[in-house]
């Protein structure tokens, strides 16, 4: 598992810097790509993930972007963090 930072966190919202943390630390406590999405998922129904950032999986990663607390529909260009697998 390798976490590769990518760009800022814009903090937007006082729950996001201790969110933000948190999940730091789950993503590198995990070992494996089953690990990962175990514990995404649920990070992801105790938190308000969804509320600031878009995340998902690809092949071979995880992505996640912020979103604009503003809009959240909108969502920041630039990946803040991958997690390879």
């Amino acid at each position: 598992m390798d976490v590769r930072f990518e760009s800022m966190v814009c903090l937007w919202d006082d729950k996001i810097p201790t969110m933000f943390l948190e999940f730091m630390n789950l993503l590198t406590f995990c070992q494996s790509e089953e690990q990962l999405r175990a514990g995404v998922k649920d990070f992801s129904e105790k938190h308000e993930l969804d509320k600031f950032f878009l995340y998902g999986f690809g092949s071979h990663h995880f992505y996640l972007h912020q979103r604009y607390t503003s809009n959240p529909e909108m969502v920041m260009q630039n990946r803040v963090l991958s997690v390879h697998f």
